[in-house]
């Protein structure tokens, strides 16, 4: 059979191609020499001619790590005489610790005499571990490259609190007023001129600040050291001289931490929370517990009052509690109700249901009690409804309310004062008037509103403005407290309260003011017999 014509052309080309490829490939039995340096010694080696780099090693046995490097590359085709290098490259990690210096922070008090200093926290250097990468090619450092950085502790830092000028005059002071600023504990007594620190921590969260009903002692909370814990709870002597500082053994006190009245020895009733990792960071127990304490030193097991209650729909945000003025009833508030602590029966009587109010953010709104001076009223601010609003939970209006204790029925005292009113009854001073609220100056919205601390006749009635003039900036809706009753009929009877974070008394009498502090770093405060 005759070959095709294109297969006559075709055949020659495929020849000569063969024949090329066949001349590319390398002649193993055609040998060149090379000079190789590796694992510290230099030598000269036959390799097969037309051999790559990476060939070559295997063909001698030399294995490549990881990180080890070949000059030249490995895909590079080797001709005689050429030179071959291994660079041999390990790799190393290594950590030292560098101190982390502390800073000093100096500040401003009033209570101080003017130019004096007093170290509030002792400063601490704190420590950081520093990791390094290190590469050594044939045993030489040739990189040393910080790949990671950890905080083994933080520095403290050092406070220092240095005295400035008080702003006005001394004025007489009638028992133990007790005030936290910069997250220590400074006590008022004789005259506003004399002061002295009762606890200088300067961890103080103010959450609660009570005076015992003897004077003698302080119940407090310090903020907890890490995540895991909101506070703990301590009390310190008010006695001069007497520095004693005792912790309580009890954590998380959000919201109540009282002193037992009429007691036979210092007992304490607080109620606690669990730390939560969501809002608002706790979830409470609406539970009781009370320990007592020697004035020697000694702290007793704490024994249950009230069990936790998961009854409400509020539960999680917690409940407050207010001692009658004999110390025979303890009342109780939540976002949802009011009424009295059955302490024999372990249970609570729930004299008035409350409109709770949604809030709609990380936070519950619930009423701040006060007791009439005779213990047969409670004053509250009372969550009422809007007509024609459709979601009344969402109603802005709140009245300032009396309840009587044993009915349960309410009188209204003031309509649409805000829903932070704090109400406060005086002591039975004549002339005075008897009970002090927060008025709302933008009523409907008085949860971000400003206040003006206002006065009025237990029975209700005008109202009078103390605080602040007219045209000033409102107070924030902070606790504020009476003084105790003058012990003379010309004496004065004050209010203290917080101001732009400074502690502001005004006489309930006269109408006038005095600034205590100027260092605008006071947060909660107390007035107690």
């Amino acid at each position: 059979m005759p070959t095709p014509r294109f297969l006559r052309h075709f055949t020659p080309i495929l020849l000569l191609v063969l024949l090329a490829a066949c001349g590319a490939s390398p002649d193993n039995s055609a040998q060149i020499e090379i000079d190789i340096t590796a694992d510290g010694r230099s030598r000269s080696e036959s390799v097969a001619a037309g051999s790559s780099v990476r060939a070559a090693l295997e063909e001698l046995g030399l294995e490549l790590g990881p990180l080890d490097r070949v000059e030249p590359s490995l895909s590079v085709e080797l001709v005689a005489g050429d030179e071959l290098t291994v660079i041999r490259v390990e790799e190393a990690f290594e950590t030292e610790q560098e101190v982390l210096p502390f800073t000093s922070r100096t500040l401003r008090n009033e209570s101080l005499p003017e130019g004096e200093e007093r170290l509030i926290q002792a400063g601490a250097a704190g420590s950081r571990e520093i990791t390094y990468r290190l590469l050594y090619e044939d045993g030489e450092l040739v990189s040393r490259v910080q790949v990671g950085s950890q905080i083994l502790e933080a520095p403290v830092d050092e406070i220092i609190m240095v005295g400035v000028q008080a702003p006005a005059s001394s004025l007489a002071i009638q028992g133990r007023l007790a005030y936290v600023s910069a997250g220590n504990a400074w006590l008022i007594e004789g005259a506003s001129g004399q002061r002295r620190a009762i606890v200088t921590s300067g961890d103080l969260d103010g959450r609660i600040l009570r005076i015992s009903p003897d004077g003698k002692w302080l119940l407090f909370t310090r903020a907890g050291a890490d995540d895991e814990v909101i506070n703990t709870l301590w009390v310190a002597s008010l006695e001069d001289g007497n520095e004693l500082q005792l912790s309580l053994r009890a954590e998380n006190i959000v919201h109540f931490a009282d002193f037992v009245p009429n007691a036979d020895t210092p007992t304490v009733i607080y109620s606690t929370a669990e730390v939560s990792a969501g809002p608002p960071g706790w979830q409470a127990n609406n539970d009781l517990y009370s320990v007592r304490f020697m004035e020697a030193g000694a702290v007793f097991p704490p024994s249950q009052v009230l069990a936790p209650r998961t009854d409400s729909l509020y539960t999680w945000w917690g409940s407050a509690y207010a001692w009658s003025p004999d110390g025979e009833q303890l009342a109780f508030a939540r976002p949802d109700a009011v009424g009295l602590v059955d302490l024999g029966g372990a249970d609570l009587d729930i004299l008035q249901e409350v409109l709770a109010y949604q809030a709609e953010s990380e936070w519950a709104w619930m009423p701040a009690l006060a007791w009439s001076p005779d213990g047969s009223q409670l004053y509250y601010s009372n969550h009422v409804p809007q007509p024609g609003l459709e979601q009344q939970a969402r109603s802005p209006l709140f009245d300032l309310v009396e309840m009587d204790t044993e009915s349960g029925a309410l009188v209204t005292l003031a309509n649409n004062v805000g829903m932070f009113a704090q109400p406060q009854a005086s002591p039975n001073v004549e002339g005075a008037g008897n009970l002090a609220f927060l008025q709302a100056i933008n009523p409907s919205q008085s949860d971000v509103s400003a206040y003006q601390l206002a006065l009025m006749a237990s029975g209700g009635g005008p109202a009078t403005i103390l605080f602040p003039p007219s045209g000033a900036p409102g107070l924030a809706p902070l606790p504020f407290s009476w003084s105790p009753a003058p012990e003379d009929a010309d004496g004065s009877l004050y209010i203290a309260f917080i101001f732009q974070g400074n502690l502001w008394l005004v006489d309930a009498l006269s109408g006038a003011t005095t600034q205590l502090t100027a260092d605008g770093l006071v947060s909660a405060l107390v007035w107690g017999d």
